[in-house]
């Protein structure tokens, strides 16, 4: 999956869900700084993290099969979703 094609995929995910994007393309400066990994898929926009309105998160094995068939992999994380390319 290219970065576009990432792109395209999330942007229809946060319209299926309403989720907004909280965390997308990092600098490696910024990844370190939030405590990402060293490999993170941040820094080569191709993840992407998601936070949804109150009381209208979908639920987690709804959320993880509308990701796939858009082709990304979802971890449910404390306070939002972790959205990457599979």
């Amino acid at each position: 999956m290219t970065p576009s094609d990432f792109a395209d995929s999330l942007r229809a995910y946060c319209g299926w869900s309403r989720a907004s994007v909280t965390s997308y393309v990092r600098s490696p400066e910024r990844n370190k700084l939030v405590g990402g990994a060293v490999d993170s898929r941040h820094l080569i926009a191709l993840a992407a993290d998601v936070s949804y309105h109150p009381n209208v998160a979908p639920r987690l094995a709804t959320a993880k099969r509308q990701a796939l068939k858009l082709g990304m992999t979802l971890i449910r994380e404390d306070d939002h979703d972790h959205l990457q390319a599979r």
